[in-house]
Formats: C-alpha cells, structure tokens, sequence
C-alpha cells in the first residue's frame, strides 16, 4: 500500500519537505533521526523521545455544516 509514512500522519509533525532528511516534529525538534524513521514500529511510535509519541492528525471533513 502507497501512503503517507507515519510520522507525516502525526498531529506532532512540524515541517519538512519530501526527503525524509527534513522532517522535524515536536520529538525531534532538530531533525527526526533516520533510525527511527527508516525503522519505525508500532512501539517506537508508542514513545517517540521526550514522552511525545504518535498522535493520529485529525481527519478533516468534506462537508459543510
């Protein structure tokens, strides 16, 4: 399945561009470490660094109100 990988689909991701290189999110504020993207799993996500862990983004709707 093409998607997008985990950490762009966390709440607590803050920038970067397409290469993985660039990310940076609240638990990693200078740079998400190639390890922990390049192997991420279920437990990493549970506690990233720094007790920040995934936290799904919140789904935006289509329709009006």
């Amino acid at each position: 399945m093409i998607g997008r990988q985990p950490c762009m689909r966390c709440a607590n991701f803050i920038e970067g561009e397409r290469s993985p290189f660039t990310w940076k999110c609240k638990a990693f504020p200078d740079g998400i470490p190639y390890e922990h993207f390049a192997y991420i799993d279920d437990e990493k996500r549970k506690n990233c660094n720094n007790g920040i862990g995934f936290e799904p983004e919140e789904e935006q709707s289509d329709t009006d109100s």
